[in-house]
């Protein structure tokens, strides 16, 4: 049988991108039955996955973030994320309430605001390109207020866990874009460090960042408790040290 290629890819070759879709494509039944809660039979994550994950209830932010994204839109800006995941990512900060939020690989303004939106306690800690982080900054109006930003990722993990040296480290982080292979050493020692304990991680973009993708897969194997959730684009770890380790592959 002949391997699937892709443009840019040597015939015979199969890319990461084609293992993703054809991951989906294997898994696509059992991601809507757990969607929607069935097989999951762990308390705190079916509430997570009906409740959070799945929830299609408005909330009171939806309709500035929708606006924000028109006027972003308007102004030039591309490869926004959707009003759908900008919706799930501030659901799932409105579920946790961190007070410090780390964000790897700035995308947009969109990005931020969805996690910034559901307190006016919480600060963002982003990492990214220097004019990028500018545009975002100006973009955010009274929210930029709450950003700290950094070109450096050791500096912005120095800072970050500073920030916890008074309170329960509990540490929320978001990783939008990695590419660089140094990059991604550096938060898999950290992530190994903090999923020993408690935090969440959210990581996108696994279809289309190859070490993103490995990222994803030393965590989801090497994490000691607590649950995963991934449509193969986007995962979600919640570690928790009382909740036995389990993956689920959902909807999202």
């Amino acid at each position: 049988m002949p391997s699937t290629t892709s443009i840019g890819a040597s015939p015979g070759v199969t890319t990461s991108s084609d293992m993703n879709r054809f991951r989906r494509y294997c898994t696509a039944w059992v991601r809507y039955r757990h969607s929607r809660g069935f097989g999951i039979h762990s308390p705190s994550a079916y509430g997570f996955v009906t409740q959070v994950l799945g929830e299609r209830l408005p909330y009171y932010a939806y309709d500035d973030l929708c606006t924000l994204r028109k006027a972003l839109l308007d102004n030039g800006e591309q490869d926004l994320v959707s009003d759908h995941d900008a919706q799930l990512l501030f659901r799932i900060v409105n579920r946790f309430g961190p007070q410090h939020i780390l964000l790897v690989g700035a995308d947009s303004a969109l990005t931020v605001a969805a996690m910034l939106m559901p307190s006016c306690q919480t600060d963002a800690y982003v990492c990214g390109d220097k004019k990028r982080l500018d545009d975002i900054v100006r973009q955010l109006g009274k929210l930029a207020d709450r950003v700290l930003p950094y070109v450096e990722l050791k500096v912005a993990l120095f800072d970050y866990m500073a920030a916890f040296l008074d309170r329960p480290k509990r540490p929320f982080v978001l990783i939008n874009a990695l590419h660089d292979p140094e990059r991604a050493t550096i938060l898999q020692r950290v992530l190994d460090e903090w999923l020993q304990d408690e935090c969440v991680i959210i990581m996108r973009n696994l279809h289309r960042d190859s070490e993103m993708c490995r990222l994803w897969e030393h965590v989801r194997q090497t994490m000691p408790h607590g649950h995963s959730y991934t449509n193969h684009k986007t995962a979600i770890l919640v570690a928790r040290p009382r909740i036995p380790r389990e993956h689920f592959e959902i909807w999202l």
